[in-house]
């Protein structure tokens, strides 16, 4: 039975925002997105058995730490030893011109005409759409948050295998990409937005649900209720997300898939 180690950088471009917005996250996990995300494929990798994951015994997966809000990015040798990038969620829009988004960009093409592989939660198939082709802009039906159910398109649904034609997920976006980048696929849709992830090739697969979240349902509800406060999000919407937030969810399934991306097991 193969074993294998997966290597990935994590970019983390959203903990900066987390100092602003709910500062009491980073106490249960100090380098914020980064640590979420540590945790998150520790507890996956732990769990998976070999049948999980086409038959892989994944020993562990390391995640190395950038900040493209920094400029920092994997040089051309570190690049080599790595078996793929996550991208973490922003509070940043994918449209916005401050430099760094605009170096992103610059940088995710480089990666996609070399077919390095992409993934990433919330703000990744975003960013990578706008910087492909695609196009981001406020989510028209509004915000969507808490669990919601994502169901798969069958192209998804063939891309996964098995049986499954849905999932429940955590999100949390007030953007939407309403235009998918060239020869781009849609993972599914919720009935709210229509877009929730993508996949290309077999070098790029972005989820638009949270797993970080879903394991740790307090991280969103602290965010919820900062933006209650600050009536960033209808009071309302709030409310009936809260009610739905700690329902369970699919987030060991969903991180799954994303091994086997990593794994080389899916493509379109």
């Amino acid at each position: 039975m193969p074993s294998k180690t997966l290597r990935l950088a994590s970019f983390d471009v959203g903990t900066d925002d987390l100092r602003w917005w709910a500062p009491e996250l980073l106490e249960r996990y100090p380098d914020g997105f980064y640590t979420m995300h540590c945790q998150l494929f520790d507890e996956v990798c732990e769990q998976s058995q070999p049948e999980d994951l086409g038959g892989v015994e994944l020993t562990q997966v390391e995640l190395i730490k950038y900040e493209p809000r920094k400029g920092h990015y994997p040089t051309d040798a570190e690049l080599a030893e790595l078996d793929g990038i996550v991208i973490s969620g922003s509070a940043a829009g994918a449209y916005d011109q401050d430099d760094w988004v605009l170096q992103l960009q610059e940088v995710i093409r480089d990666y996609h005409d070399r077919q390095i592989k992409l993934s990433g939660f919330s703000f990744a198939p975003q960013i990578v759409a706008q910087a492909i082709g695609g196009k981001v802009e406020k989510n028209p039906p509004g915000t969507e948050l808490s669990v919601v159910t994502i169901n798969l398109t069958e192209a998804a649904q063939q891309y996964f295998g098995g049986d499954r034609t849905s999932y429940a997920i955590q999100v949390h976006h007030n953007d939407g990409v309403t235009q998918l980048p060239p020869g781009a696929v849609s993972l599914g849709t919720s009935g709210v937005t229509e877009y929730l992830g993508w996949m290309l090739g077999g070098h790029i697969l972005v989820f638009s649900g949270h797993p970080e979240y879903s394991r740790d349902p307090w991280i969103l509800e602290r965010m919820m209720i900062v933006e209650r406060r600050d009536r960033l999000v209808p009071a309302q919407l709030i409310d009936y997300g809260l009610q739905n937030l700690w329902n369970p969810t699919d987030y060991v399934w969903q991180t799954q898939q994303q091994f086997r991306f990593f794994l080389g097991q899916l493509s379109v």
